[in-house]
Parts: structure tokens; sequence; C-alpha cells
């Protein structure tokens, strides 16, 4: 072993004879290596150290049975990689515990095995910390880092590079106002519950997620996003790889970040996906991004593996009725042209419509909706139809009453008589949605104009053309809002004679238009 003036080594603390591991023996050379530290200087709450002392651990296995406590300035390193490894090894025991002490903590080439957690590491709240873990391994662990609580790691920049879990049921529980992962090679044990837990600001950079088969009656996913400390959270992944191998593939996230409604604070909570195979659902492929609560905007853009997920890419949890929120331009979905998946899938929970936008939230709109395609239902009489939502107007203002909406909209059925051969039908209109009068009590009326129509089918002859546009979610209904309703919602009823999973309609609404 090189000895390094100023480090301390774990070798020249040998056990003593009565003990059976090696717990003692490195708490020996951390306490030793804590009564180096020199030059502390606080200022305020923050706190700056002149020197750290590294406790080197050789290339070697060490047996632990008890937490090892951490200080401040201690900075944990190996030669080449050290396994340290749980006794027992029923994930009963925690391995290294830096609670209020990781201001400055560094830890690097460690191999963690067997442990409930691995590595607990808060700072108690001191300004200018700074946590990075690079080279380590989490092996059939609980918890391989746990950083606590929002009051006990804010302030804190956490950084993890080239680190891997295998067969560990939590890799990361984040609460700090700024966390990297960059890339890491991560599995999950197929347990309930997610490899991260996110109650703060994540970027995951690069990496690659491998699902292993759930366990029974389990619902594993990669990401879990919360908001229960009251700040503003984010989830930010570029670079990454969420695979689809082994257990089929797992959803990403699971939201329960909630959006804020305060404009003073608009910034919210946010989801941005981009440059990513996200190949990952649940074991039925549901879906990649499952809603239990709707955060201020998601973003996915130039990603792909979108195949066969059955309720959309963004779909609701049976607990979570969006419904419920009010219409805000500071809530929002946003796909671009790259985000589609297999035709007769449907690319986001049909109740999400409403929020989904081009990113032109600026000007005041009728129809929330933007360029992509929507998947229809099934109609009667060789129908299909799609119920779309718009902003609700209370028709008290003159401004209100006049505000028009236009939307054209392309329709295509399934091709004609095979795959190869026959041809869709095409209809592009014009829906227009004009404001009412005090007289009438009618707030708003609805109406369509075919500008062209290609037909299709076998014989190049069927049409989809639009046969109704009506307020509500039915096959009938009005095309006058009267001025007490509260319905939102419109249906448009067309021609549909190939195949209705196939068929499809694309929006594209004329914006900020003050008639």
């Amino acid at each position: 072993m090189n000895s390094v003036p100023g480090n301390v080594y774990v070798e020249n603390f040998p056990r003593d004879v009565n003990e059976n591991d090696d717990t003692q023996r490195i708490q020996r050379a951390i306490d030793y290596a804590k009564k180096q530290i020199t030059g502390e200087n606080s200022i305020g709450g923050s706190a700056y150290y002149s020197n750290a002392i590294s406790v080197v651990f050789k290339a070697a296995k060490y047996i632990t049975s008890a937490p090892i406590k951490v200080y401040k300035g201690i900075y944990l390193v190996s030669e080449g990689q050290t396994y340290l490894v749980a006794s027992p090894s029923d994930n009963s025991v925690d391995c290294i515990d830096a609670t209020n002490q990781a201001t400055q903590f560094r830890a690097k080439n460690l191999s963690f095995i067997g442990y409930n957690t691995a590595l607990h590491i808060t700072t108690g709240n001191v300004d200018v910390s700074n946590i990075q873990l690079e080279g380590l391994y989490f092996h059939m662990c609980n918890v391989g880092v746990d950083t606590g609580s929002f009051k006990s790691s804010r302030s804190t920049i956490l950084t993890i590079n080239d680190c891997r879990s295998w067969k560990t049921s939590v890799f990361l529980k984040n609460y700090c106002d700024m966390a990297s992962m960059n890339d890491c090679w991560i599995t999950h044990n197929g347990s309930d519950g997610a490899a991260i837990y996110n109650d703060g600001l994540l970027n995951i950079r690069g990496g690659i997620f491998v699902p292993l088969p759930p366990q029974s009656e389990s619902n594993p996913r990669w990401i879990d996003c919360y908001e229960s400390s009251g700040q503003h959270s984010g989830l930010f992944i570029d670079g990454a790889r969420f695979g689809a191998e082994g257990g089929g593939g797992y959803p990403i996230v699971y939201n329960f970040m909630p959006p804020v409604l305060d404009l003073a604070k608009n910034e919210g909570n946010v989801i941005s996906i981009q440059n990513c195979l996200l190949s990952s659902a649940s074991g039925s492929r549901d879906s990649n991004i499952i809603l239990f609560n709707l955060p201020n905007r998601i973003s996915i853009k130039n990603c792909f593996g979108f195949t066969d997920l059955l309720n959309g890419i963004v779909s609701c949890a049976p607990s979570f009725n969006p419904d419920l929120l009010p219409y805000t331009p500071y809530i929002s979905i946003d796909f671009d042209d790259s985000v589609y998946q297999t035709l007769g899938y449907k690319r986001l929970d049909s109740r999400l419509e409403r929020f989904f936008s081009s990113g032109y939230r600026k000007f005041r709109r009728t129809f929330g909706i933007s360029e992509r395609q929507l998947i229809p239902s099934k109609s009667t009489n060789g129908k299909a139809m799609i119920t779309i939502d718009i902003e609700q107007l209370t028709g008290n203002t003159l401004e209100q009453q006049r505000q028009l909406g236009f939307a054209m909209m392309v329709i295509t059925t399934a091709p004609g008589s095979s795959s190869n051969t026959g041809y869709k039908c095409i209809s592009t209109a014009l829906i227009t949605c004009v404001g009412g009068s005090e007289q009438s009590r009618v707030i708003k009326r609805l109406n369509y104009v075919i500008k062209d129509s290609i037909p299709g089918g076998q014989n190049f002859s069927e049409t989809c053309d639009i046969t109704s546009v009506h307020w509500g979610v039915g096959e009938t209904g009005s095309r006058d809002q009267a001025q007490s309703s509260t319905n939102t919602k419109i249906t448009i009823i067309f021609n549909c004679p190939g195949n209705v999973a196939a068929a499809g309609a694309t929006f594209t609404p004329l914006l900020g238009l003050d008639l």
C-alpha cells in the first residue's frame, strides 16, 4: 500500500482480538481522521474546511454489522474496489451514517452488499454543501443513497457519477436542491415501489435502466416524483435508455407533484424528458408516465420507443381525475413530432387533451389543443367520434361573448382493401365556436364547414366528412351552449368507413384572435 501524507489507512487499524468483523476498526480509522481535521472556519450557517481527510480502504472485503459514523470533512475512498458486506445479510444492517455531517462528503469506488441503507448522508441544512459519489456499487440493498429529508439536505448539490445498482429496491432518495445522476447503470429488484424517490430537483444524464421481472402483486417503476416538502420539484432526463428487457419494462414516472396555481409562482413543478429511449412500460404496457396528480409542465421531446402503450404515453391513475383541475395557462403537456406510437394506440389520456399545448400560452385561446393526432372512439352507423375540451367562458363580458375559436381538422380512416392497397379518406374542415348574446342566453354556438374532401376506401368513393358537432360527450346534443352551462366538452361525429382503431383527427387551432 502506497501511503499518501494526510490520508488515513484502514489497514493501519487491525481488528482487536475480540472483534469478529471490521466495524470497529473502520470506525477507529474514521475517528482518528476526524482529529486530523484543522482550519475550520464557520461563517453564518455555512461551514468551510481548510483540509479534508481521506480514509482509504484497500481493494478487499470488509464485513460490518452496525452503522459506521462519518463526520464533516471525511472522505471514503478505495485504492481499487472495496467490498463492504453486511452481517447478517438480511437487509437489517445500515452501513455508513453521515447524518448532518455530509457537508462536503465524498465516496469513491466502494461496493455495498446486502445492507438496509448503504449511505445515509444529510447536511443539516448547511449552505454550500456539496456531496460527490463516484464508482459506487449497491448490490441487493434496500436503499442505496438516502439524503434524509428536504429540511436536512436543502442548499445541497449531490452528484452521482458512474454508479451501479443490482437488485436494489431504492437506488436514491433525493431531497436535495440539485441532484445529478450521470452515466449510472440501474436495475430494480421488482418490488412494489420506485427505484428513485425524488422530492427535489433531479437531473438524469445518460445511463441505462434495466427492468427485472416484477415480484408478485407489485408495481415496480423507475421514478416517483413528490413535492411533500412544499418546495418546487423537478425531474429532467436527457439521453437515458429505459429498456424493456428482463421484466418487460416498468413505467418511467409515477407523478404525485401537484400544479402550482398561484400565478406569482408559476415556475411550478416540471417533468422534462428528451433524447431518450423510452420503451419501458408496466407489465401490461400501460403508460410511460402515470399521473396521480398533474404538475405544471410535462415535456417529452426527441424520444422514441413508444410502441404499444395501452393507455397512452401519459395517462391518469384511477384515483386521479384531471377534470377537477381548473383551466389555467400554467399547466401544459408538450410533445414534439417525434413522440408517437403504433397506429391505433392513443398518445394521451383523453382527459388530458385540454392541457396539451404547443407552447403559445401567452395567447388566450378557445381550443386547449394543438397539432397532434387524436384517436376516435366508435359511434353508430359506421361513424366515429372524438370529444375535446375547450376553455369555459362565462359570457358575462363583451370580450368573452365576441371571442371566436377556429380549428382545422384532418380526418383519416384505415386503408381500404388491404394494407398494401386502397387510399385513406381525408377531409379538411373549419370548426367555429362563436360567442353568443345576452338576449338569447347562449354563450357559444358551434358550426363547421367542409373545405376539402378526398374519398378513399376500396372504390375510392367513401368519405370521412363531419356529420355533427355538438356540446357534450354523447352522439347527439345541441350546438348552442347555455349561459348557465359549465360544460366545456365538444363532440365531433364523422364518417368512418374503415377501421375506427386506425382513424385519427389532427387539430390546428388559430391562436390569439381578438375579433
